[in-house]
């Protein structure tokens, strides 16, 4: 090996990337640059984009305004250490979160991301037993279709079977119960014999578990990425703060998706009407324009570590930093000059009048359901029994690859066999003609996905 050889860096061969991608095997096409719902790529297409990316980009994208609060703010101090300094955009977010939560929520701490949040909530409910002088509560109980994150605490609380499989020996075997999916009723029930049996089983598994052992239960006022929006029916989380207040188990919504005005409320709790003990906030807190998110206590939490050791679980580096705290701000403050809530709620019932309407047109397409500007559908080989495609038809990335060559985002989301479900959920910012502009294009896209629908029986799944 001569000179030139040892010394030679390691470099990609020519045309080939060097970035990890999901799927090593697929061709990424290179967004350059966004303007409100739409993103552009390398080869000059553009795409409206459906689904806020993951359900992230809630101003849309290329704000210059954005841009000139993140150039000043890193201009006049870009990072703090926590446990050192506090910073005012840090203090200022703090007090904004606390007032846009429900009653009852009184402080609030910054991590990194949706994964991170569910950590920290774990950490702070078993301190917060320990507290309380019950070391022995330590589980976190969650539904079998649920997604909190992809760190090892986030997966043991989650009820994905699609994420953990690569992860079990390091994942804690957590109880999970079933899920509030009422076009796929684990109780096999109609609506109007609907007792919220589904909410019962809360009760059922922490008695199962002993209420002694359990330190809190967690689950997504509306699921997400599991189960393709999968709102709970009326009443679900009304009986589930019951249930947890009478045995002494914290409550936390996992609102990463659905915080911050993404169901046209600031939380979807506030619109359940319950004060969680915990709430987790991510995605649009930042517009995808910074990585931040939030835990949000609850008094009664606070109170105990005042009264306990008086203080809080370790956190991160980069936690409550002032450049993403001063976005945050921004993106807050801009939703509320702005009344996108409102615009939420109109634009998504334009969208839901809109898909309701296509899925009568598409014998494939069933069960619409949402809120806001966050809705959902499956696809299904058979519509009256309800039976999935066969994985072979791959169907989802079938349609989301129909939509993307016409020039549309979707975000496919469910779990095998179930895992032909959909999430639409556009920026807060988009307009009238921009949710029109979005159905015409997922209607172009439903009537090409149909044409390739073979006739065997084989693409019924048994």
């Amino acid at each position: 090996m001569n000179e030139s050889q040892t010394c030679s860096p390691l470099l990609p061969k020519a045309g080939v990337s060097s970035l990890l991608k999901p799927d090593l095997s697929a061709d990424y096409a290179t967004i350059i640059s966004g303007e409100g719902p739409y993103l552009f790529d390398s080869n000059g297409r553009r795409y409206l984009d459906g689904s806020s990316g993951a359900m992230v980009a809630n101003l849309g994208h290329g704000r210059r305004d954005v841009a000139a609060v993140m150039a000043d703010q890193a201009a006049t101090i870009a990072f703090t250490f926590r446990n050192q300094f506090s910073n005012e955009p840090a203090e200022r977010l703090a007090n904004k979160l606390c007032g846009l939560a429900p009653d009852g929520i009184t402080r609030a701490f910054f991590v990194n991301s949706g994964s991170e949040a569910s950590e920290y909530a774990i950490r702070l409910a078993l301190h917060y037993w320990k507290e309380r002088k019950q070391p022995g509560k330590t589980k976190v109980l969650g539904r079998s279709t649920s997604y909190h994150g992809m760190t090892m605490g986030a997966l043991s609380i989650s009820g994905h079977a699609g994420r953990r499989p690569d992860y079990g020996p390091l994942l804690h075997r957590f109880a999970n119960v079933p899920p509030a999916y009422c076009y796929r009723c684990p109780f096999d029930l109609q609506p109007e014999r609907c007792a919220l049996e589904c909410a019962e089983a809360w009760e059922s598994e922490i008695i199962a578990q002993d209420p002694g052992t359990v330190a809190a239960v967690i689950a997504e006022p509306i699921v997400g990425a599991a189960g393709g929006v999968l709102p709970a029916p009326p009443g679900y989380f009304r009986k589930l703060r019951e249930i947890c207040d009478r045995h002494d188990i914290l409550l936390i919504a996992d609102e990463v998706i659905t915080g911050a005005g993404r169901t046209g409320a600031w939380f979807a709790s506030e619109q359940e009407g319950i004060v969680p003990d915990l709430i987790l906030l991510a995605k649009g807190l930042s517009a995808g324009y910074t990585p931040m998110a939030a835990i949000l206590l609850r008094d009664r939490v606070v109170d105990a570590f005042i009264q306990g050791s008086g203080v809080v679980p370790f956190g991160h580096t980069f936690s409550a930093n002032p450049l993403s705290a001063a976005v945050c701000l921004f993106v807050l403050d801009y939703i509320e000059r702005n009344d996108l809530l409102r615009n939420a709620r109109e634009r998504g019932a334009e969208l839901q009048q809109g898909l309701q309407a296509l899925s009568q047109r598409h014998r494939s397409m069933v069960d619409v359901r949402g809120r806001g500007l966050l809705w959902g559908f499956e696809l299904v080989a058979d519509r009256a029994s309800r039976k999935p495609f066969d994985a072979k038809f791959n169907a989802a990335a079938r349609l989301v690859a129909i939509c993307r060559q016409r020039g549309l985002v979707i975000y496919p989301a469910g779990i095998a066999p179930y895992n032909n479900s959909f999430i639409v959920s556009p920026p807060l910012t988009v307009s009238s003609d921009h949710v029109e502009e979005l159905l015409q294009i997922l209607a172009d896209s439903l009537d090409e996905f149909d044409a390739t629908i073979p006739t065997e029986p084989s693409t019924i799944s048994h």
